[in-house]
């Protein structure tokens, strides 16, 4: 009874997982195509160098050096999480590993990008590129619900290295990998620890 119990809740995570993912192609197709039409980005990687790694590297490891601070600040204001983060915990514990990973390591990203750092600053600041960065940083972070300085710290520095890079380099794309390299870690550590706790018994 137990095991139909589990193989009912699998089959329904499975099928939601797939109901999302499906969705998910749906909109990523209409935000690349739009953003290739209105010349946001062309989503040609021919352009990609060694250097251009070495950038998400270093970018990287400043995000993720913020992150420690902020969470170092959330420990001292006895709190252990964001109410963002604390929000995706129960999203990917309670749902199918397939519908996360496209939204928090695809969907997100790529749609996210595309608004913070390019209709932001290319479209709706026209001509004020430099002030449509600043925007667009700061309607990401709010996105993003900080409640504290520490979390505002958290996303407030993410923000502003993703839009420094895709500032530096002019090329939306560079911002998107970025935020999919983070996302993507991220929700590889959050995965891991869900499957342990779904097939190890292991309380988490």
């Amino acid at each position: 009874m137990v095991t139909s119990i589990l193989t009912l809740k699998e089959v329904a995570l499975l099928q939601s997982g797939l109901i999302v993912a499906g969705l998910s192609i749906v909109v990523l197709a209409l935000f690349i195509m739009g953003a290739r039409k209105t010349k946001l980005a062309s989503f040609n990687f021919s352009f990609f160098r060694a250097k251009d790694l070495a950038r998400l590297g270093l970018s990287y490891l400043v995000i993720v050096g913020s992150n420690i601070l902020g969470s170092i600040l959330l420990q001292l204001s006895n709190e252990t999480t964001t109410a963002n983060q604390s929000q995706i915990n129960d999203m990917v514990q309670n749902s199918s590993l397939i519908s996360s990973f496209f939204l928090l390591a695809l969907l997100a990203p790529i749609c996210e990008e595309i608004l913070c750092r390019g209709i932001v600053p290319k479209k709706i600041f026209r001509g004020k590129e430099n002030l449509g960065f600043v925007v667009g940083t700061i309607v990401f972070a709010l996105l993003h619900q900080p409640s504290n300085l520490p979390s505002l710290l958290i996303y407030g520095g993410m923000s502003t290295v993703l839009s420094w890079t895709a500032y530096k380099t002019q090329r939306l794309e560079m911002s998107i990998l970025l935020h999919m390299i983070v996302n993507g870690i991220a929700f590889c550590l959050l995965a891991l620890v869900v499957i342990m706790s779904r097939t190890l018994g292991i309380s988490v």
